[in-house]
C-alpha cells in the first residue's frame, strides 16, 4: 500500500491540534489516543519482538517479595522450581569434591597401616631396630599410655605428617618416616621466623611476642614461670587468713568434688604433703586408712590442720603432724627404712614447691611396694588461649598466693620417673587429677583398660631394649 505524505501530515496536524490549552498529561494522552487511530486507519501496527515474560499478577508478588527481609526472600528462593533446578550442577559438584576428599583419606589410612603392619614385624624381629616415630607410633597403636614428653614429641610428629602429607598428595609412595634431628630442623622452621643477625635476643622475643607466634615452652624455657623461692615465710603470714580469701575461688570452681575424688584414692599408711590449712579434712574417709602424716613447711598452717582434724576426729588417734620441706622428706626420716606410706597425696602443693621434681622423687622412695601417689593440681592447658592468659597472670599469681600455675604438670611428673596409671583433666585441662606409680611397681587391677579387665590379662608394654 502506498502511502500519501500530504495525507498523513495533515491527519497528524489535525491530531495535535487544540493541545495547546490542556495540561501535559492530558496532552500527552490525548496525543496517545489519536496516534493510535491514526495507525489503524493508516494500516499500521506494532509487534514486539518477544512475548510478555511475567504477568502483571507475578510482578506484584515480586514487589511484594521484595518488601520482606531478606532472610525471608532466600527462604522462599529456596522454595522456589528455579532454586531446585540450578542446584543439580551443585550437587553434581559437591559429590565429585566429597569422593575426592573420600578417596585420598581413605588412601592415607591404607597406606598408614600399611607401614604399621611393617612397625610391627620390624619390632617382633629387633625392637632397637624401630626410630623414634615408629617406636611412638606403636605405643599409641596399641594404646598403651605415652608419658607427658612422649605425648608431645608425638603431637609434632602428627603434625609434621600431616604437612608431609599434603605436600606428597600424589606421591603414593612416600613414606613418612622422619629422624629426631628431621623433627627438630621442622620445628625450628615452623616456630621461628629468621631475624636479622643484629637483633638482640630480646628484641627477637619481643618480635615474637607482637607477631603472637606460638612457641611451644616448657618448664625451663619459659620467661613468663616464676623463678622457684622459699615460700614458707609467705604461708607463715597468710595462714590465718588463707582460708577465707582462697574459699570463694574454689567455690567458683567447685573444687569439692575435685578434692573428694582425692581423699577416696587414701588406703592404707597415708602421707599429705603440703597439707596447708587442712582444706581436704572435711572430705576425709577414716575407715580406709590405718594412719595419717600431715606435712607442711609452715608451722603455722600445721598447727591449724591439726585444729581442724582433732576436732573433726577426735576419736581418730594415728595421727601425726610434722613440720618440713618436701625436698627435704628423705633427711626427716634420718635414714629409717621403716617409714613408708602406701599412699602419698598433694593437692595444690607442686606449684608452690622450690623444687618440684625433687619433691616427687622423694615421695617415691617413701612408697611402699605397690604404693600409689595421688596428684590434685593445677598446671598448664590443653588450650593456647588459656595457657596465654595463665602467663599473663603469672606475676600477680605469685605475689598474690606464692603460686606457679603455669607449670606443666606433665613435665614435673616425667622428669621424675613416675608412671602415670590414671589420669583426668578438669576446667578446660588447667585442673590435673593423676595417680602414679613407680615403674617398677605392676599396675592394678582397676586401673587396667576395659578389655584387659574383661579376658584377665595383663597390658603389653612397648620397650625399645
Amino acid at each position: 500500500m502506498i502511502l500519501n505524505p500530504l495525507a498523513v501530515r495533515s491527519t497528524l496536524r489535525i491530531g495535535s491540534r487544540n493541545l495547546s490549552y490542556r495540561s501535559g498529561s492530558q496532552r500527552i494522552l490525548y496525543r496517545s489516543i489519536r496516534f493510535s487511530k491514526i495507525e489503524s486507519n493508516l494500516g499500521l501496527r506494532y509487534y514486539s519482538n518477544e512475548p510478555f515474560k511475567t504477568s502483571s499478577k507475578e510482578i506484584q508478588e515480586k514487589e511484594k517479595i521484595n518488601k520482606l527481609p531478606k532472610y525471608k526472600q532466600w527462604a522462599i528462593y529456596f522454595k522456589s522450581e528455579e532454586f531446585n533446578k540450578s542446584m543439580t550442577k551443585y550437587y553434581v559438584g559437591g559429590f565429585i569434591c566429597c569422593a575426592a576428599i573420600f578417596y585420598f583419606y581413605m588412601r592415607d589410612i591404607y597406606y598408614e597401616e600399611r607401614q604399621i603392619k611393617k612397625i610391627e614385624k620390624k619390632y617382633d624381629q629387633d625392637p632397637k631396630s624401630l626410630s623414634e616415630y615408629e617406636y611412638l607410633k606403636l605405643k599409641a597403636r596399641r594404646r598403651e599410655p605415652l608419658r607427658p614428653k612422649e605425648r608431645k614429641k608425638y603431637m609434632l610428629y602428627q603434625s609434621m605428617r600431616k604437612q608431609f602429607r599434603n605436600s606428597n598428595l600424589l606421591n603414593e609412595e612416600a613414606v613418612f618416616n622422619p629422624t629426631p634431628q628431621e623433627l627438630e630442623d621442622w620445628y625450628e622452621k615452623q616456630v621461628r621466623r629468621k631475624t636479622s643477625s643484629d637483633k638482640s635476643a630480646m628484641a627477637e622475643l619481643i618480635d615474637k611476642v607482637e607477631e603472637k607466634v606460638d612457641i611451644t615452652y616448657n618448664n625451663h624455657n619459659n620467661p613468663s614461670i616464676a623463678k622457684p623461692e622459699d615460700t614458707t615465710e609467705f604461708f607463715e603470714q597468710k595462714a590465718a587468713a588463707y582460708d577465707d580469701e582462697i574459699k570463694w575461688e574454689e567455690r567458683t570452681m567447685m573444687l569439692g568434688k575435685r578434692r573428694r575424688w582425692l581423699m577416696k584414692q587414701l588406703n592404707g599408711d597415708v602421707l599429705e604433703v603440703a597439707c596447708g590449712t587442712g582444706r581436704n579434712i572435711p572430705y576425709f574417709y577414716p575407715e580406709a586408712v590405718d594412719s595419717i602424716t600431715f606435712l607442711d613447711s609452715s608451722q603455722n598452717m600445721v598447727e591449724l590442720t591439726q585444729k581442724k582434724f582433732r576436732e573433726k576426729y577426735p576419736k581418730f588417734k594415728k595421727a601425726a603432724f610434722t613440720v618440713g620441706k618436701a625436698e627435704d622428706l628423705i633427711d626427716l626420716t634420718k635414714g629409717n627404712d621403716s617409714v613408708k606410706y602406701d599412699t602419698i597425696f598433694e593437692a595444690f602443693g607442686l606449684c608452690s614447691h622450690e623444687d618440684p621434681v625433687k619433691a616427687l622423687k622423694n615421695m617415691t622412695q617413701l612408697l611402699k611396694p605397690g604404693g600409689r601417689i595421688v596428684l590434685l593440681e593445677h598446671g598448664r592447658s590443653n588450650y593456647n588461649f588459656l595457657n596465654n592468659h595463665l602467663d599473663f597472670r603469672a606475676e600477680k599469681r605469685m605475689k598474690t598466693w606464692a603460686c606457679r600455675w603455669n607449670l606443666d604438670i606433665g613435665e614435673i611428673v616425667d622428669e621424675s620417673g613416675l608412671d602415670i596409671t590414671y589420669e583426668k583433666r578438669v576446667h578446660f585441662g588447667s585442673t590435673w587429677m593423676l595417680v602414679c606409680k613407680r615403674p617398677e611397681d605392676p599396675i592394678k587391677m582397676e586401673e587396667k583398660p576395659f578389655l584387659d579387665k574383661l579376658f584377665g590379662r595383663d597390658p603389653v608394654t612397648v620397650k625399645k631394649e
